[in-house]
C-alpha cells in the first residue's frame, strides 16, 4: 500500500510511516483525497445510506476512517456514523474483524464506552459502523488547551477509565491504543467530564496478519503499535500482550496530564520505544518543576510505569483501588525500573551538566594514587633540604631555639617544637588591597518561540520565565545546558553552551516530539550570538523508519 508525503508529495511503498526527506507523517492515497471537514465535495454527505442514515456532514477523520454525523431517518435519532477508508474496506480480512470487533465493543454494556449500534456498507462497499454521537470533545483537546490538569480532575478521569476497561477485560477485550485522543469527556446528568473510550474496534485490530514472505506472518507498521508513546513495554518488544498493556497506557495518560507532557519523547518511531523498554521514566519535577502532585500519587503513576507487567497492578480494579488508596494519602508501592529484555548497550562517557549551579559540586573522576605518593615523597625530600639549610644557615653552635632578628618562635605545647611566626606586615604602602571576589560572570539569553507565549525552564534549575519571548540570566558556563519551552502539549528544546549572551530561537514547538538541539554556536563578543539550526525537530528526521526485523512475529 503506497503512501504519499503531503509535504513533498513523494509516495512510498515501504513500511515508513514518516517522509525520509522531510519527517513529514505520511498518508494513505485515500487520506491524501478525502475532503477536509467544509471544503470539498464529499460524495457521501446528502445521501442515505440502506434507507436508514441520511449523511449531514463530516465532522472529523482519523488514520483508518472517516467519521460523519447523520440521522436515523425512521426514528429521527442523531447518531455517528464512521466509515471506513478505501484501503481498508477492500481487504476482506480485515472488514471482517472490523465487524467482530465491533460486535464485542458494542456488547461490552458499559456506560463509559461508546455504544456501537449497526454495520454496513455504503454503495462502493466501505465498511461502516455507526455509534451514539457524543457532544464535548476529547481528552487531547482539553490538554491541548490547559496543559495540565489538577490531580484530583486526571485522577476522577482515570478512574472512569478504569471502570470502563474493567468491564471490557472481562469479556476478553484490550483496547490496546489508550490514549487522550481515545478518551472522549462529554456532560451526562450534569456531571462533567464524563469519560468515553472510543475506538475499541479499531483498536482490537492491531493484531491482524497478513501474508509475508513464505512462511511468515507479517504485522502491518503503524497498526501493531499506533501510538508510541502510549506503548507499552511488551508492545515495544513484539511479546504477547494482556490487558496489563491498558493499565500501563493509563499511567502515561496519568502522568501526562498531571505533568503536561508524556514521559518518554523523542524524534523517533524507534527511539521512542526504546526508552519504553529500557530507561527509567523521569520524575515528575524534572519534567514540570511546578506541579503539585503528592508522593503517593507519583508512587501511583511510577508503579504503573512498571517495566515488567507483573510489578504493575493486576487489573483495571486493583488499579481504581490504589489510586483511590493514593488519594487518601496512602502509599502504594513503587515501580522496579527492570529492562524488557536485556539493556541496550551504550558507550561509556563522561557525565556532563545539563545547568550551571552556583552550589554544583561534581566530584572528579578517580585518580590514580601513584602520583600522590610520588608527590609525598618529594614533599618530604624538599622539606629536609629546606631544614638542613636552615640549620647551616644559623652557623656551627648556634642554638636552633634562640630566635633571630624578625622571628618569634610559637611554642607547640603538643610537640614541643619552635615553629617560626612570619615577619610582620610592613607599612601599609598605599598599594590596592586585592579584589574580593564578585561571583560568577552572568550572561543573558533571549528566548523566543513559535508559538510565543511559552513557558521556559533550564532542566536542573527550573522556570526560568512564564511567556516568551523573555530574556533570563545565568552564570557564565562552558557546559551545555538545555532551554525547554512548552506550550501546551507542544514543547522544544535546545542544548547550548552559554558562555556569553546570546539569543536562542525562534524555538519551534511541536506536539509530542522533543526537540533537537541543531548547532552549538559560542559568542566570541560581548553579546548577540544566536542559537543557529534549533527549534523543534519533527519526529522522523532523515532517518529510515521502516518497521525492523526485530519486532516481526516468527
Amino acid at each position: 500500500m503506497n503512501k504519499i508525503c503531503p509535504a513533498c508529495k513523494n509516495e512510498y511503498e515501504g513500511g515508513e510511516v514518516f517522509c525520509p526527506n522531510d519527517g513529514a507523517r505520511l498518508v494513505t492515497a485515500s487520506q491524501w483525497e478525502a475532503p477536509a471537514p467544509g471544503e470539498r465535495e464529499d460524495p457521501l454527505v446528502g445521501t442515505i445510506l440502506n434507507e436508514r442514515y441520511a449523511i449531514n456532514r463530516l465532522i472529523g477523520e482519523g488514520g483508518m476512517g472517516l467519521v460523519y454525523e447523520a440521522m436515523h431517518v425512521a426514528i429521527e435519532k442523531r447518531v455517528a456514523l464512521k466509515v471506513l477508508r478505501d484501503d481498508f474496506s477492500g481487504r476482506p480480512e480485515v472488514v471482517e474483524r472490523f465487524k467482530q470487533e465491533a460486535k464485542s465493543a458494542s456488547r461490552i454494556g458499559n456506560d463509559h464506552i461508546v455504544d456501537i449500534s449497526d454495520f454496513g456498507e455504503t454503495p462502493r462497499g466501505a465498511a461502516y459502523f455507526v455509534m451514539e454521537l457524543l457532544e464535548g470533545e476529547d481528552l487531547a483537546n482539553v490538554l491541548q488547551r490547559e496543559a495540565t490538569l489538577p490531580v484530583a480532575r486526571a485522577a476522577d478521569i482515570i478512574l472512569q477509565c478504569c471502570t470502563a476497561l474493567s468491564a471490557a477485560h472481562r469479556k476478553g477485550i484490550v483496547h490496546r491504543d489508550m490514549k487522550p485522543e481515545n478518551i472522549f469527556l462529554t456532560e451526562r446528568d450534569a456531571r462533567p467530564d464524563f469519560v468515553k473510550i472510543v475506538d475499541f474496534g479499531i483498536a482490537k485490530m492491531s493484531d491482524i496478519e497478513t501474508e509475508g514472505a513464505p512462511g511468515r506472518k507479517l504485522t502491518k507498521t503503524g497498526m501493531i503499535f499506533g501510538t508510541p508513546e502510549y506503548m507499552s513495554p511488551e508492545q515495544a518488544a513484539g511479546k504477547d500482550l494482556d490487558h496489563r498493556v491498558d493499565v500501563y497506557a493509563l499511567a502515561v495518560i496519568l502522568f501526562e496530564m498531571v505533568t503536561g507532557r508524556v514521559p518518554f519523547v523523542g524524534d523517533t518511531f524507534m527511539g521512542i520505544l526504546t526508552q519504553h523498554m529500557f530507561e527509567d521514566p523521569p520524575a515528575l519535577a524534572d519534567v514540570n518543576p511546578n506541579i503539585e502532585c503528592p508522593d503517593a500519587i507519583a508512587g501511583f503513576i511510577y508503579r504503573g510505569l512498571s517495566k515488567d507487567p507483573e510489578q504493575r497492578y493486576a487489573d483495571c480494579d486493583e488499579m481504581a483501588a490504589a489510586l483511590n488508596a493514593a488519594l487518601a494519602g496512602r502509599a502504594v508501592g513503587s515501580a522496579t525500573y527492570v529492562g524488557y529484555g536485556d539493556p541496550v548497550p551504550s558507550a561509556p562517557g563522561r557525565p556532563r551538566v545539563l545547568a550551571p549551579s552556583l552550589d554544583a559540586d561534581v566530584p572528579p573522576p578517580p585518580r590514580s594514587r601513584a602520583p600522590m605518593v610520588a608527590g609525598a615523597i618529594a614533599l618530604l625530600a624538599v622539606a629536609g633540604l629546606g631544614a638542613a639549610g636552615w640549620y647551616f644557615a644559623l652557623g656551627p653552635g648556634a642554638d636552633p631555639a634562640t630566635p633571630t632578628a624578625g622571628h618569634q618562635p610559637a611554642a607547640d605545647p603538643d610537640a614541643g617544637l619552635a615553629i617560626a611566626e612570619p615577619p610582620p606586615s610592613p607599612p601599609d604602602s598605599g598599594a590596592p588591597a586585592p579584589l574580593e571576589d564578585a561571583g560568577p560572570r552572568l550572561v543573558t539569553l533571549r528566548v523566543n518561540t513559535n508559538p510565543s507565549g511559552a513557558r521556559v525552564y533550564v532542566v536542573g534549575r527550573g522556570e526560568v520565565c512564564s511567556a516568551s519571548p523573555c530574556e533570563f540570566q545565568l552564570p557564565a558556563s562552558n557546559e551545555p545546558i538545555t532551554v525547554r519551552a512548552t506550550a501546551g502539549r507542544a514543547s522544544g528544546e535546545l542544548q547550548v553552551i552559554a558562555a556569553d549572551d546570546m539569543s536562542l530561537g525562534p524555538m519551534n514547538l511541536s506536539r509530542g516530539a522533543q526537540a533537537g538541539g541543531g548547532s552549538r554556536r559560542r559568542s566570541s563578543g560581548g553579546g548577540g550570538d544566536t542559537q543557529t539550526g534549533g527549534g523543534a525537530r519533527r519526529r522522523g528526521g532523515t532517518n529510515d523508519l521502516k518497521f525492523p526485523e526485530m519486532f516481526e512475529d516468527p
